[in-house]
């Protein structure tokens, strides 16, 4: 391997840092009507694009036959959401961008597959100290916002019904976990050996600030992944060390505790006045409901990011009564069962494989160290962790990224740790005066080439993510304006938002310009026939005719069939 190659290799693992954390921390307050997940969305494709050049560029020595079997897989994964994209009977917009708010859609997928496969080919010993800071620096500027909006200092106004402690994320649940990942992978390196005291003090102060910032949030997901990191970290340490013999013992303790967090969630067993909370139970109507979608879906489920559309149409009659008709998710809040439910069971199996992927890597290059290696821990806990808030919470793009960048890191590193000093001996060969380990690669000898692939893959990502933003940019603009025409020319403004649409029809008609909302929902319902929004709105504006209110009634029925207040 030549001295360029491996300089490509450590340039393409700096750029997937960067990607991670601007991902993760890039808010565009006052310039976007959505400043959190459209600009992260934004973000990522560009990013993401970037990386896709670059490896394109080196295809051939970068993935060389020891990466096949995860390429291969990656490329299914990505294969099957083009299926779902083109053949789900979705609205295509929706699916290729996301549903406002999330954007969780093709090119949000598509992108996080891309860096799983970036960090793959970048992984080793260096990249995984790059990853590691550049967390530890993300959750660095959260804590510093949190404890803005703990002081009442923070100077953007947000609207959020939630906790004021929300973040980059725009919601404390979010910013609670992304924390207890920054606070699992500082765990992980204070056990660093060697480490000169002032270090690990400096990693005690951060996980006690952080800890402070996620009490404040309200949300308890930073001390549970918190929790299952720590686990883990000890599980591998104890594993590493001369108390091997207790590895099994304290598996299974942390497998009895691991039951009890479970059941006490649940309301049920010692721990259930701690842990259980009514949104449990909310989310056990979503989980339902998303199960449902992926029995009557089996083969390309209700689309990408359509699980609010068929909401209504899949919860039980219970979850209908439970908080009222009204009171509606979009989303699983559980990542599996939002693959499944928007992809069915092709999408979720290929991305199980991934799964098992990762773990199989994981256990592999545990059992090859001999010594504890606390910058590969922290990323597997932290992994962990991840995983942990998947199953209990959204996919927010700002928490996702971490969770496939980490994938593909394990699994990379597990390929490269098979003959670490490879790189190092393939350099020797060319000069014996030369000698260059993984960790101290210049990025100074980057060929030319490359960083004209990262440009132009960054100019791809623009025009890729361009459409929404604008869109959004433009809403906002329009909304300031308070010109009738603006803010109508809007709701037409390509791609197509069904929330949007409606979001300007009820204002026109609120104002008293109820001809131009009535021709906005009218578009609205013609581009988007499965949202239940627009369809009553179209039903309750003064001036639809009986003709558009019997319509709008009947399709109500459809969309939200144990609906009891529809008459």
């Amino acid at each position: 391997m030549s001295i360029t190659l491996n300089n490509e290799r450590a340039f393409l693992g700096r750029v997937i840092t960067w990607v991670a954390g601007l991902t993760t921390v890039f808010i565009t307050p006052r310039f976007t009507y959505d400043p959190i997940n459209l600009p992260k969305m934004a973000m990522l494709i560009v990013g993401s694009c970037a990386t896709l050049v670059l490896l394109g560029f080196h295809f051939k020595s970068f993935f060389t036959k020891k990466y096949r079997p995860v390429l291969i897989v990656t490329g299914l994964f990505v294969a099957n959401l083009t299926v779902v994209l083109f053949f789900s009977g979705g609205n295509f917009n929706q699916e290729l961008f996301g549903t406002n708010g999330r954007n969780t859609g093709y090119l949000s997928y598509v992108s996080l597959s891309i860096l799983l496969l970036a960090a793959v080919v970048a992984s080793s010993k260096h990249f995984l100290v790059q990853l590691s800071f550049a967390m530890l620096c993300a959750g660095l500027l959260s804590v510093a916002y949190g404890l803005l909006q703990i002081a009442g200092k923070d100077p953007l106004p947000w609207a959020s019904d939630y906790s004021p402690v929300i973040g980059f994320l725009g919601n404390p649940d979010f910013q609670s976990a992304f924390l207890g990942f920054a606070c699992v992978l500082s765990a992980a390196l204070f056990l660093t050996p060697k480490s000169r005291w002032y270090t690990r003090l400096g990693y005690v102060i951060y996980i006690a600030v952080s800890l402070f910032v996620i009490k404040k949030t309200g949300a308890q997901q930073g001390f549970l992944v918190f929790l299952a990191g720590a686990v883990v970290i000890l599980f591998v340490y104890i594993y590493q060390s001369r108390l091997k013999l207790l590895t099994i013992p304290f598996a299974i303790i942390g497998l009895v505790a691991a039951y009890f967090v479970a059941i006490g969630s649940l309301n049920k067993g010692p721990l259930a006045s701690l842990l259980f909370k009514d949104s449990v139970t909310y989310r056990g109507d979503y989980w339902r409901a998303a199960w449902k979608m992926t029995i009557d879906h089996p083969w390309l489920g209700v689309g990408l990011d359509g699980y609010g559309d068929w909401y209504r149409r899949s919860r039980t009659v219970a979850a209908t009564v439970r908080r009222g008709p009204d009171v509606i998710s979009n989303a699983a809040h559980n990542v599996l069962l939002d693959l499944s439910s928007n992809g069915g069971f092709p999408l979720i199996a290929v991305y199980m494989i991934l799964f098992v992927l990762v773990i199989v890597s994981a256990i592999k290059v545990i059992h090859r160290n001999k010594s504890f290696n606390p910058a590969f821990t922290a990323l597997v806990a932290t992994w962990v962790a991840y995983q942990s808030q998947s199953i209990i919470s959204l996919n927010q793009l700002g928490l996702a990224v971490w969770g496939w960048i980490l994938s593909g890191a394990i699994i990379g590193y597990e390929i490269y740790s098979r003959d670490p000093e490879a790189p190092e001996v393939a350099v020797v060969k060319q000069s014996k005066r030369i000698k260059v380990t993984a960790a101290t690669y210049s990025l100074n000898d980057v060929s030319p080439a490359s960083s004209i692939a990262i440009l132009a893959g960054v100019l791809i990502g623009l025009v890729a993510m361009l459409p929404p933003f604008l869109a959004s940019t433009k809403y906002l603009d329009a909304l300031g304006s308070r010109n009738v025409q603006r803010v109508q020319a809007a709701a037409y403004i390509k791609p197509l938002d069904a929330t949007r649409m409606a979001q300007i029809s009820l204002s026109l008609a609120k104002n008293k310009f109820l001809a131009e909302g009535l021709t906005v929902i009218r578009a609205s319902v013609k581009n988007f026939p499965d949202d239940y929004n627009s369809w009553r709105l179209l039903y309750s504006l003064p001036g639809s005719t009986p003709e558009e209110k019997a319509t709008a009634m009947a399709r109500m029925k459809i969309l939200d069939p144990h609906n009891t207040t529809l008459k």
